[in-house]
C-alpha cells in the first residue's frame, strides 16, 4: 500500500507542475476525476494501461513515474538498484536495468511473469523494436496470429508495431531480459 502512496504522490505532484486540475489530467488520461483522486491518494490499484494513458497526459515515460530522481550519470547499477514497475495486480513486475533513459537508445528490462499471467491480450506500438532473451522458466509469446513457446535459453527479436502479447502457462516464475529500442516505458 506504500508504494501505491508514493506513486499516487509523483502523479499528483506531475499534475500540479503542469498546473492541471483533476479533471484536465482525467480528460486526457481516458478516466474519471474521482479515479484520479483515487489514485493520487494510493487507494487504488491501477492497471499498467491506465498509468501509461497519465504517463502520456503528463507527457512523460511510466518508469518516470516509478523512477528515483537523481541526475548522477551512473555507469554501474547494483543488483536491487533498478527501478521497479510492480503492475498493480500482481501479475508481473517489470525492472528498469539503468537508473535513467534520458540519451539512451535501449531500454533493458528484467520481466518476471507470475504462473498463469500475463499482457491480458496483444498490443501494439509504433517506432520500436524489441529483443528478449529467457533465464529462466517458460513462457508464450504471440506475435499477430502466431504463438511461440521460449524457454531458458532461447531469444526473441520483432518489431514492436506488430500485434504481441505474452502469457505465462507454466508452473514458475518465468524471467526474462527484455529491450526495447527506442526506450517506450
Amino acid at each position: 500500500m506504500e508504494e501505491l502512496k508514493i506513486l499516487g504522490g509523483k502523479i499528483k505532484d506531475l499534475r500540479r507542475s503542469r498546473r492541471f486540475r483533476l479533471y484536465d489530467l482525467a480528460e486526457r488520461a481516458g478516466c474519471t476525476s474521482a479515479y484520479i483522486s483515487q489514485i493520487e491518494k494510493g487507494t487504488v490499484s491501477p492497471s499498467i494501461s491506465v498509468l501509461k494513458n497519465i504517463a502520456n497526459a503528463l507527457g512523460v515515460k511510466l518508469v518516470d513515474l516509478f523512477a528515483v530522481d537523481g541526475s548522477e550519470d551512473h555507469v554501474v547499477v547494483r543488483s536491487g538498484e533498478g527501478c521497479e514497475i510492480k503492475y498493480p495486480r500482481g501479475d508481473a513486475s517489470i525492472t528498469l536495468l539503468v537508473r535513467n533513459l534520458d540519451g539512451k537508445n535501449m531500454e533493458p528490462l528484467l520481466k518476471v511473469l507470475e504462473p498463469k499471467t500475463g499482457s491480458d491480450g496483444l498490443y501494439s506500438h509504433s517506432g520500436s523494436q524489441e529483443f528478449g532473451y529467457v533465464l529462466s522458466g517458460e513462457f508464450d509469446l504471440m506475435i499477430e496470429e502466431n504463438v511461440y513457446t521460449l524457454r531458458k535459453g532461447d531469444s526473441f527479436y520483432f518489431n514492436s508495431s506488430r500485434p504481441h502479447g505474452f502469457v505465462n502457462n507454466g508452473e514458475e516464475d518465468a524471467l526474462i531480459l527484455w529491450v526495447i529500442s527506442p526506450p517506450t516505458y
